[in-house]
């Protein structure tokens, strides 16, 4: 039988739909991603705005050097630049950068940072090449590697303590460091607990403290009577700039006490789902809410922290999906401080749906037999 012309129209189109779509998803994918980031770099040195939250890491590092407080009293508080308000050990870990100038230090830390952010799926055996350069158009992800914070080293290291979950001192170091750097991600040791991991949530927690009270020893313990009053001087004053359920508890008119009651409900609701789900035996869901307890609970959230939802997406979904494209709507918001009451509530409303959808394929996952869960970490072909 002699094919129409319309049947032999067909057949080539479904021959060419595969060379199209591989070349749709490595223009949108692979370059455009590239030319984002380098676009980043560029725009970034000609607005002098160059990692600039590292600014505060860079002169606490030169004041230790110095021999100085990296916590002086009676410097103005601001949004970028004012004083120091992390635990000495990142300033400590800074002090290597301070060998160079602060500019050449600044880009220095983008692009470790970049890496930083590339090495989470990574470490996660996310092995399909469009979800690195999906990842890098995330908005938060923009803004952590150009505001240059601990956002992303934080990811990666809770990252390290999923990889390394049934081993006791790579988990319990990983997050261990993040507790002595930030004390935010605390809820990765409740998950420990929960998961029957005992061990690693002690020796996390005594990590944790012997790093935090080893680094206030490296500068005489300078500053830490009056830390707690920096931290409160800090919420009191950008802390309204925040994306947090209490700040849209505000923006709806609610008594600060209400507003500030039915934030810690949720935060410690996330923690209590830790407990249960992990006790269950779904330690995938109960990792990712954990994770969404750090956010949830923390006071002051600046759009680079919704980063971590990297880490949320990867664990639950190795492989491109819907998920992997639900923090790009995060381009509605301003960056970070100063959000208008819709772009507070849209932000937390689209962390949410990305943490409802990798909730949902995490329990996928945790149904699947192991051979299927394997399958998600083979690479995927560059025509598929």
């Amino acid at each position: 039988m002699i094919p129409t012309a319309s049947q032999s129209s067909g057949t080539a189109v479904a021959a060419l739909s595969p060379r199209i779509l591989w070349f749709a998803s490595l223009v949108f994918l692979g370059v455009f991603p590239a030319v984002v980031v380098g676009g980043l770099f560029l725009t970034a040195v000609q607005d002098d705005a160059v990692a600039m939250d590292f600014q505060q890491f860079y002169r606490a590092a030169a004041s230790i050097l110095r021999g100085e407080t990296p916590y002086p009293a009676g410097v103005p508080q601001a949004t970028w630049g004012g004083p120091y308000p992390y635990p000495p050990l990142p300033a400590l870990a800074a002090i290597p950068l301070t060998a160079v100038s602060l500019k050449a230090a600044e880009l220095m830390v983008m692009g470790i940072l970049v890496a930083a952010a590339l090495a989470i799926p990574f470490v996660l055996s996310v092995r399909d090449w469009r979800c690195y350069g999906l990842l890098l158009l995330w908005p938060p992800v923009i803004s952590a590697i150009q505001t240059g914070n601990l956002t992303l080293f934080l990811g990666l290291a809770a990252a390290l303590s999923w990889r390394y979950r049934d081993r006791l001192l790579p988990s319990s170091a990983a997050v261990g460091g993040a507790l002595a750097a930030k004390l935010f991600l605390w809820p990765l040791a409740v998950w420990f607990a929960a998961t029957r991991r005992v061990g690693s949530a002690l020796l996390s927690s005594l990590i944790g403290a012997g790093l935090l009270i080893a680094s206030w020893a490296a500068i005489r313990f300078d500053g830490l009577v009056g830390y707690p009053e920096r931290l409160q001087k800090l919420d009191r004053t950008i802390g309204e700039d925040s994306y947090t359920a209490y700040i849209v508890g505000l923006d709806l008119e609610l008594p600060s006490t209400v507003a500030r009651a039915l934030w810690l409900a949720l935060g410690v609701g996330l923690v209590a789902a830790v407990v249960v789900v992990g006790r269950r035996g779904g330690e995938r869901s109960a990792f990712i809410l954990a994770i969404a307890a750090s956010l949830a609970l923390t006071p002051i959230v600046w759009l680079h922290y919704f980063a971590l939802l990297v880490v949320v997406v990867a664990v639950a979904r190795p492989r491109l999906g819907v998920v992997w494209f639900v923090p790009l709507a995060m381009v509605v918001t301003p960056g970070s401080g100063h959000p208008a009451p819709l772009e507070t509530s849209a932000t937390l409303a689209i962390a949410a749906l990305t943490i409802a959808l990798a909730l949902r394929d995490s329990s996928s996952r945790e149904r699947e037999d192991p051979a299927t869960a394997a399958a998600d970490r083979r690479p995927v072909p560059a025509g598929a």
